[in-house]
């Protein structure tokens, strides 16, 4: 979770015990109580309430809060269910706010995590000192009997006289031992009695322990006034209930009451509890002077009451400040937009976007300038002006035919294929003796037919048109166009597959046929012209409609096959197999990092068992080839069946590759 996220629980948690400490400080006062245990019990256990209060709540679940102090928003002064007429406005701040409160929301994080740690090294520092006076320390000259310590006999301290010390002490919880100052053994005898056992009752409670704790408690919560008065309260109601002991054991109260007025101006040592502070003294001499007498009927209700408003107080601070949970690592893998954003606004310009403006904006400058400008504005989202820049170079330059490629690529990143086809066929305009220009728009078409299962028919149809339109004009530039009979016989393909009349569809499959046929011969002759190795023939399948073909013949002389059989192209009767193994490919760092994506068009030979054997790149994306050959040499298939008997096949499948 963020520093944000932190400081916005940290401030939801801080309200929370404000909350239980308001409505439950007041209750032993309220109900009269006045038994030192119960008035002990109930403040620590009103502590204890308010530390694990994170931990018995149920934390919202949603986005991290990362808006700081200034983006924490309670659910109101009521709980859950009650109306709340005044709930403050969920607008979230504004990018100006939010970046002028990012330095005070970390000056305010670091404040209170050097306060914790100044108060945890004054602790520390403390506790040495404890030691050192320890070690100062010399054996009394008094000492008591078993008969007058009563059940302090074996409490089985270290008694010390120090002459530094002011106040009498006890720390040590394996260890303990109990510092008095060397000025009390001018003290009559009673005094020093009632004073030694007073600490000796706190050996045998093992208070000091606590005391510790609850100072770290302190520490920690420095900044929160609320948890410092807790443990105040607590410190103090120990004392009242060591007080009644202390009576008990000495029978004596009057020479007790001296022993607390001796030391009630004295500065305490820390971190150990004084022996008597002035502030505490007028209620510890009341209590003492009176016996606390509490029926078990009341103390019963008592509890009874301070625990349900405890409950109760809880609940109202959980529900009107809920704290708020990290979000899951699925959401989080997912990096959100910048928080001083709405959804959709592009970033701001940086400075080299803002010196190339600066530049073309004194006049028509190179068209690099205007390419570089047009992708960082693309790169921080502005899409639309990115749009604007690639215009006005069009403008600037009609004849420089990149501009109209990069203004096409642009659209088709941002979902406009009208637009794409549209530039493209402009773009071809300037070079009307390329084929590729033409080549390149059937590409995009027959992309759309494929992977667009949304197409109605009649735009699907239209688009395979306009695609055999595309690469009719790329082979009248150049009749042996490979890639273009390629693409051609693939949208012909396409128009196969919506065709409702049995003729025309076997019409549509024997030209696709045909013209794949003069496309593999010429990539065999070109082959054979190079050098290669003899290529592997394939064969058409029947029609469709036709009964099925009997079993291939062995292949003749010369001619490559498969398991002893020429493979047969899927189409007609014979039936595409079933994919059982799906291997993804790898995309290819240096295709990531150059922003290479597209669909490479494989023929793969299936073999009677369903694996492929040989593969041929029918279009080419040159840094995707070798990945996506890879990913098709390990699909597995159903094999074939021709009247029961496997053979091998032959079809074209496409190995997609997009950047996210």
């Amino acid at each position: 979770m963020s520093t944000d996220g932190v400081l916005a629980n940290l401030l939801a948690w801080s309200l929370q015990i404000t909350a239980v400490v308001c409505a439950g400080g007041a209750l032993p006062t309220v109900l009269r109580v006045n038994a030192p245990d119960l008035r002990h019990g109930y403040w620590r256990a009103l502590l204890l309430v308010c530390l694990l209060l994170p931990v018995v709540q149920p934390w919202q679940a949603g986005p991290e809060v990362t808006g700081g102090v200034a983006a924490f928003k309670p659910a109101g002064l009521a709980p859950a269910g009650i109306a709340q007429p005044f709930a403050p406005s969920a607008r979230p701040p504004s990018s100006r706010l939010y970046n002028s409160a990012r330095p005070m929301v970390d000056t305010v994080a670091l404040l209170l995590a050097a306060g914790a740690v100044v108060r945890l090294a004054w602790l520390g520092l403390g506790l040495i000192r404890l030691r050192r006076l320890r070690r100062a320390g010399r054996p009394p000259g008094m000492s008591l009997s078993n008969d007058e310590l009563g059940p302090l006999a074996g409490a089985g301290a270290d008694v010390r006289l120090v002459a530094t010390l002011r106040q009498p002490i006890t720390f040590g919880a394996w260890r303990p031992v109990v510092l008095l100052p060397a000025a009390l053994q001018r003290q009559p005898e009673p005094v020093r009695r009632a004073v030694l056992v007073h600490e000796l009752w706190h050996v045998r409670r093992r208070d000091w322990l606590w005391v510790v704790i609850e100072e770290a408690v302190r520490a920690l919560f420095w900044f929160h006034p609320v948890v410092g008065w807790l443990v105040t309260r607590v410190q103090s109601s120990r004392e009242e209930v060591v007080d009644e002991l202390t009576v008990l054991t000495t029978n004596s109260r009057r020479t007790y009451i001296e022993a607390l007025l001796l030391f009630a101006d004295e500065p305490g040592v820390y971190p150990a509890t004084s022996f008597a502070r002035r502030r505490h003294l007028f209620r510890r001499v009341l209590l003492i002077s009176k016996e606390a007498v509490m029926s078990s009927k009341r103390v019963v209700a008592s509890c009874a009451a301070m625990g349900a408003v405890v409950v109760l107080a809880g609940w109202y601070g959980v529900e009107a400040f809920p704290m708020t949970a990290a979000p899951p690592a699925a959401q989080r893998a997912t990096p959100a937009p910048p928080r001083d954003l709405r959804p959709g606004e592009p970033r701001p310009a940086s400075n080299r976007e803002l010196e190339i403006r600066g530049t073309l904006n004194a006049g028509p400058q190179s068209v690099a300038l205007y390419l570089e400008l047009a992708k960082l504005q693309e790169a921080r989202g502005a899409a639309k002006e990115a749009e604007a820049t690639l215009g006005q170079a069009r403008t600037a330059f009609p004849a420089d035919r990149s501009v109209a490629m990069e203004l096409a690529m642009l659209y088709n990143r941002t979902g406009q294929f009208e637009q794409t086809v549209e530039t493209l066929e402009q773009a071809a305009s300037l070079a009307t003796s390329d084929p590729k220009a033409q080549h390149l728009i059937a590409t995009f078409y027959e992309e759309k037919v494929r992977r667009d299962s949304s197409l109605s028919p009649g735009d699907r149809l239209r688009y395979i048109q306009a695609g055999i339109a595309a690469e009719d004009r790329a082979l009248q530039l150049s009749p042996d166009y490979v890639d273009a009979m390629i693409v051609k016989n693939i949208l012909w393909r396409h128009q196969a597959t919506g065709e409702t009349n049995a003729a025309a569809r076997a019409q549509l499959i024997a030209d696709a046929d045909a013209l794949r046929n003069r496309a593999i011969q010429l990539q065999q002759s070109r082959q054979l012209l190079n050098g290669a190795s003899q290529p592997t023939a394939v064969q058409t399948g029947a029609p469709a409609g036709m009964p099925p073909p009997p079993p291939p013949p062995p292949p003749p002389p010369g001619q490559t096959s498969v398991d002893g059989l020429a493979p047969v192209r899927v189409g007609g009767a014979i039936k595409p197999p079933v994919k059982l193994v799906n291997v993804p490919p790898v995309y290819p760092e240096e295709a990531k990092a150059s922003q290479v994506q597209g669909v490479v068009i494989i023929e793969a030979i299936i073999d009677t068992a369903g694996n492929v054997s040989e593969t041929r790149v029918l279009r080419s994306i040159p840094l995707l080839d070798q990945a996506a050959v890879d990913a098709v040499k390990q699909w597995q298939f159903t094999p074939t069946l021709m009247n029961g008997t496997p053979v091998p096949v032959i079809m074209t499948t496409t190995v997609n590759f997009t950047l996210q």
